[in-house]
């Protein structure tokens, strides 16, 4: 619907210019390295939408529509996210008055996550525009990260020496999950990107960038971002081979080192602080000892909550349901999402949904593997990265207006790009 209605009212001139693919690069740009810097949910979803717009009615459509309508990996995502959408529809009459927020923010994450798609969908038939996205969030995340560790062990008072680190940028202190995993994300791909012969960034200070970021990440004391770093970090080598990999894969190894061993040597350098020492000395036994933070009990409230394997519960109202059961337990904080995107899928989908979700993710694996045959392991390290820190953590992968906010950065991003690109239409990876 949006194609047609937006090529009625854009002029053929205006579509033939350059403006929409500039437009669509700076909502796609400012949107993906928004997650490290925009403040609050609204500006950074309405930077999407404000700017989106306009790059949806300043462009030709017709030519996409034609690729997506004989594209099995356009036509898996529209499956998935029209039975998601669906499934959670058809119990919209049947639900209490109160639910209607939920209703309006899942409709409108669902509108968001298609247009964000699109957009990435245009903007991947560019490699150019691809490498101006990854230096930008890159580079934005490094900054993010610098001055959050500044500020947090440094500067400003009521914060302890060891304690978790934060992106001070988002909420005004970003949950430590969410922070490492972008940081993480945002690490890889410089990584991946470091090696280009025209690079805008020197050497040395696209290197310093990375390892800051990996060193944030591991900060964060995220073990899903370390996870996500490990795989991605594994993929890379893998596909790059020890010559071309082992400088991203040692500083790597080099910052997580660091991290487990250095808390009695920093100590000094921050006397006005104090600690647990636990905190402090032994970041392996504190990352041991928060276990599965309440995860299991919320997996088995998820799992009771379904009433039917194959269909799911829907992703609308249903939280109640499942939170019930952890009301019940008074050794656990009430969650606001099951933190596990692939066990909210099935969860919300059922069989069905986790199967349609199997086809999408099988098919952009496949397409991120072509492309790293190619030349080009950036996408496939950054689909197992999302695939892993995802694992463990997310709320939903059908809607940009979750809690966390950043399954379209880690998963949606990597995948979208990887079907554009690697599809057997498509360009080669270096054109």
């Amino acid at each position: 619907m949006a194609p047609a209605f937006t090529n009625g009212f854009a002029t053929p001139g205006l579509r033939r210019s350059l403006t929409g693919a500039w437009a669509g690069q700076i909502a796609v740009i400012g949107f993906v390295a928004g997650h490290s810097l925009l403040p609050n949910v609204w500006l950074h979803l309405g930077w999407l939408l404000i700017a989106g717009l306009p790059a949806l009615a300043w462009t030709d459509w017709t030519p996409c529509l034609r690729r997506w309508q004989a594209d099995a990996g356009a036509l898996s995502v529209i499956a998935f996210l029209l039975w998601m959408t669906l499934r959670s529809s058809i119990q919209i009459p049947f639900m209490p008055s109160q639910a209607l927020d939920e209703i309006l923010r899942g409709v409108a994450g669902v509108g968001l996550l298609v247009m964000f798609c699109t957009l990435v969908w245009q903007q991947a038939q560019s490699r150019e525009a691809l490498q101006a996205m990854g230096w930008v969030t890159g580079l934005t995340s490094a900054f993010a990260a610098l001055i959050s560790i500044v500020l947090c062990y440094f500067v400003l008072p009521n914060h302890r020496a060891g304690e978790r680190l934060t992106n001070l940028f988002v909420h005004g202190g970003l949950n430590p999950v969410c922070s490492g995993l972008i940081f993480g994300f945002s690490a890889l791909w410089l990584a991946a990107l470091v090696e280009n012969r025209s690079n805008p960034v020197p050497g040395r200070i696209a290197w310093a960038a990375i390892t800051l970021l990996h060193f944030a990440a591991f900060l964060s004391g995220s073990r899903g971002a370390m996870l996500a770093l490990a795989c991605g970090h594994a993929v890379l080598l893998s596909a790059r081979g020890w010559r071309r990999g082992r400088t991203a894969a040692c500083v790597f190894l080099m910052t997580g080192t660091i991290y487990f061993t250095s808390g009695p040597l920093l100590m000094p350098t921050i006397p006005w602080r104090t600690a647990p020492a636990a905190e402090t000395t032994h970041a392996f036994e504190s990352a041991v000892k928060r276990g599965d933070n309440g995860r299991l009990d919320i997996y088995r409230a998820g799992w009771h909550a379904m009433d039917n394997l194959w269909l799911g519960t829907g992703q609308w109202g249903a939280r109640e349901v499942w939170q019930c059961e952890l009301q019940a337990k008074n050794d656990i904080s009430m969650m606001s999402h099951l933190h596990s995107a692939s066990f909210a899928t099935f969860v919300h989908g059922g069989i069905i949904g986790a199967a349609l979700l199997l086809v999408v993710l099988g098919c952009g694996i496949k397409r991120a593997c072509r492309l790293a045959v190619q030349g080009d392991a950036t996408w496939i390290a950054l689909l197992v990265f999302g695939c892993s820190g995802l694992l463990f953590d997310g709320e939903s992968l059908t809607s940009l207006a979750t809690t966390p906010r950043f399954e379209g950065l880690l998963f949606w991003l990597p995948l979208t790009i990887a079907l554009t690109r690697g599809s057997a239409t498509a360009p080669r990876s270096g054109s």
